[in-house]
């Protein structure tokens, strides 16, 4: 299949890397990262929701542009090849997970707000130790009829509802949600938890007294995260036409992931490139001897093979094409073998000044492997992948902790 992105979506990412080259170069990226800081953060939201980035998915009455996961791919991709801080990409996906609510009125509270940028929501879908499927949910929801008329979300100068709380408030969520990006700049949480009947995705006032955000120290400093627990906290559960609505999100939200670490993987190879280009030994560029070559071409290809294979499976989701799931865990387990090539060749081509802080390549070396682990390494897809290709029992048992069963 010939697959390309379209004129518009090329001018999309073009957009998104000028607006960064412009007011986010890597020598600001890098103060972030000595001093992460909840302005720049608050920054980047703002002109998340001024160029439409929030609502890429989200339909136009709530306020978005209508489009695909393809176009939402697009944008994740350019944030990633300027090693944006986590913060825009996390509200991007929180805005994409409410968008998969079929309940307008649901939509119309909170999603549209997100878009604006009046709220900011982050995801909370997985806890420490747990699997990448619905087995590592460690929150659980319980009750009916259940509502806390005196929660609400504070947003602005008082709370979103006129204080009325959670809309539905038929569960409690109790648990451990793990490590979520983003969570104490959150005014509401898209938290996964269990019930009777399989697991959903719930949204969770950030504020209320049984929600403990306790900020963790993160390597790839890019990334504010924080341990969320929940004690008793109403919360009102997203309405799906389908039951393994979490697989679904789970899958988009992999697939942007993947797009960021394709972006962050594209800049560390032009660097590198750069670099080999300019470094001069033995009176000739670096990056004329052969065996860098032969590396650099093998690097480059995989890029681009891995790259092409985002754009289709983005597109898959969005035509609803029988291998969407397949290919979304193909992409996955490819683009982490790719960040740690990538990421120990930019390193080790740029030798001795590759490893001080002052150079970037620490901080792409961070990046991709912060987005190699996130939801799934080439460890955890390839059983997924095996079990799809060539059928259950064909292959070992997951040994390492929290994989697939």
């Amino acid at each position: 299949m010939d697959f390309r992105l379209s004129e518009e979506q090329v001018a999309m990412g073009g957009a998104v890397r000028r607006r960064l080259d412009r007011h986010l170069d890597l020598a600001r990226v890098a103060q972030y990262a000595d001093a992460p800081s909840a302005g720049l953060d608050a920054e980047l939201r703002r002109a998340a929701a001024e160029l439409d980035w929030l609502g890429v998915t989200a339909a136009p009455p709530d306020g978005g542009l209508g489009l695909g996961l393809l176009d939402l791919a697009v944008v994740a991709e350019a944030l990633g090849a300027g090693l944006a801080p986590a913060g825009v990409g996390t509200a991007m996906a929180a805005c994409d997970v409410l968008a998969t609510s079929i309940d307008p009125e649901q939509r119309r509270r909170w999603l549209a707000p997100m878009v604006a940028g009046e709220l900011v929501g982050a995801t909370a879908l997985r806890a420490p130790g747990g699997s990448w499927d619905r087995a590592g949910i460690a929150v659980t929801a319980t009750g009916d009829g259940l509502l806390d008329s005196g929660t609400g979300i504070a947003t602005g100068d008082g709370p979103l509802n006129g204080g009325a709380g959670i809309a539905t408030g038929e569960f409690l969520l109790d648990g451990d949600a793990g490590i979520s990006g983003q969570a104490e700049d959150a005014d509401l949480l898209l938290v996964a938890a269990t019930t009777a009947t399989g697991p959903a995705v719930f949204v969770v006032p950030a504020g209320h007294p049984g929600v403990s955000i306790r900020p963790v120290e993160t390597v790839d400093r890019t990334v504010r995260a924080a341990r969320v627990s929940l004690t008793g906290v109403p919360a009102e559960p997203l309405s799906w036409a389908h039951a393994d609505g979490f697989e679904h999100v789970v899958r988009r939200l992999t697939v942007l992931v993947s797009a960021d670490l394709v972006g962050a993987a594209g800049t560390a190879l032009r660097i590198t490139l750069d670099h080999l280009r300019a470094r001069r030994q033995f009176g000739r560029a670096i990056g004329s001897f052969q065996a860098i070559q032969h590396e650099l071409a093998e690097l480059y290809v995989a890029w681009t093979t891995i790259t092409q294979a985002l754009w289709y499976t983005a597109h898959a989701h969005d035509t609803g094409r029988d291998d969407a799931v397949l290919m979304t865990s193909v992409v996955k387990s490819r683009a982490a073998d790719l960040a740690r090539r990538m990421s120990a060749a930019m390193v080790q081509f740029h030798g001795a000044m590759g490893f001080t802080w002052e150079h970037s390549a620490h901080l792409f070396f961070k990046r991709l492997h912060r987005d190699a682990y996130d939801f799934g390494d080439d460890g955890w897809h390839d059983p997924i992948i095996a079990t799809a290709a060539i059928g259950p029992g064909t292959h070992p048992p997951q040994s390492l902790p929290g994989g697939p069963p």
